[in-house]
């Protein structure tokens, strides 16, 4: 009994370690660099090294000013593309969104 008894904690420990290691989290994503940039209503941003994805986001105001304020994400894109957002009216900021 007491050799089932080994076997069974035994068997409990590995499975436990198991779950723990297929269950840690992936290492943060890590770029570098990284530059936006506009040009009249329209945001950009890049990233020249690392790991990961990244896009750009934007806010301006519409071209409507009752709509007010707007925002715009471009697409997720990977190390040495251009992320690209527009906006319908004034662009008033951007910045870049780091993804992993």
């Amino acid at each position: 009994m007491k050799r089932n008894r080994t076997a069974a904690v035994s068997a409990t420990a590995l499975l436990t370690a198991s779950l723990l290691v297929g269950s840690a989290s992936p290492a943060h994503a890590t770029l570098t660099g990284c530059t936006a940039w506009h040009s009249g209503n329209t945001a950009y941003s890049q990233c020249t090294g690392g790991t990961g994805r990244q896009m750009i986001n934007a806010e301006g105001l519409h071209v409507d000013p009752q709509v007010g304020y707007i925002y715009r994400s471009g697409d997720p894109v990977g190390v040495g593309e251009i992320s690209v957002a527009s906006i319908s009216g004034k662009l008033v900021g951007y910045r870049i969104i780091l993804l992993d």
